[in-house]
């Protein structure tokens, strides 16, 4: 008797975990970026640039009727004019792309990303390094960031992708409790 109750809270809890986990990767407002790495473009009047030039994120999951803020930091510094966030309604419905192209010689101008925001004007060097963006709807759990990086030389940069720790421990765990009761079952027939 007690085997069966052993089994069934195990059965449950990993159940519970795995579930949890991928809730967490479908939930809410979602960030993906095309690459990780980008150059600066050396002809910003030749439209379009390749890949390598252009990195986009798309915006997915988020509630039109929510505000939608969004702030982007290079090497941990805010790189909107003010320091602070862009906030305003959703510009459209999901999925929303932006696409950031930084041009080699940088010409002021506002809103370069597409997304009503106004960016610091720094040198080109100023630029070069990690660069996060993050989106979040206020008063509601939506919420994501992702990051790439911005350099002189991709080949030179070595990126590594690194998942979000809490959803990979929850499904992680959640597999773990799998292969234990799974383990429990083989023992029980033997």
């Amino acid at each position: 008797m007690k085997r069966n109750w052993l089994r069934g809270l195990l059965l449950g809890v990993s159940l519970a975990l795995l579930l949890a986990g991928g809730v967490a990767l479908a939930q809410g407002l979602t960030l993906t970026v095309d690459q990780d790495c980008a150059e600066c473009w050396p002809a910003p009047y030749v439209p379009p640039p390749p890949d390598e030039y252009a990195v986009e994120v798309t915006l997915d999951g988020y509630d039109l009727a929510e505000t939608l803020c969004v702030n982007i930091w290079v090497n941990g510094e805010s790189l909107m004019e003010d320091g602070g966030p862009s906030c305003g309604p959703a510009p459209g419905a999901p999925p929303l792309t932006a696409v950031f192209i930084i041009p080699c010689e940088l010409i002021p101008r506002p809103d370069v990303s597409g997304l009503g925001v106004t960016l610091r004007q720094d040198g080109i060097e100023d630029l070069y390094g990690e660069w996060k963006f993050y989106a979040w709807q206020p008063g509601t759990d939506n919420a994501d960031t992702v990051f790439w990086t911005f350099a002189a030389d991709c080949e030179a940069v070595e990126v590594e992708f690194v998942p979000e720790p809490g959803t990979i421990a929850l499904l992680g765990s959640g597999l773990a409790g799998l292969a234990g009761y799974a383990a429990l079952r083989w023992r029980a027939r033997s």
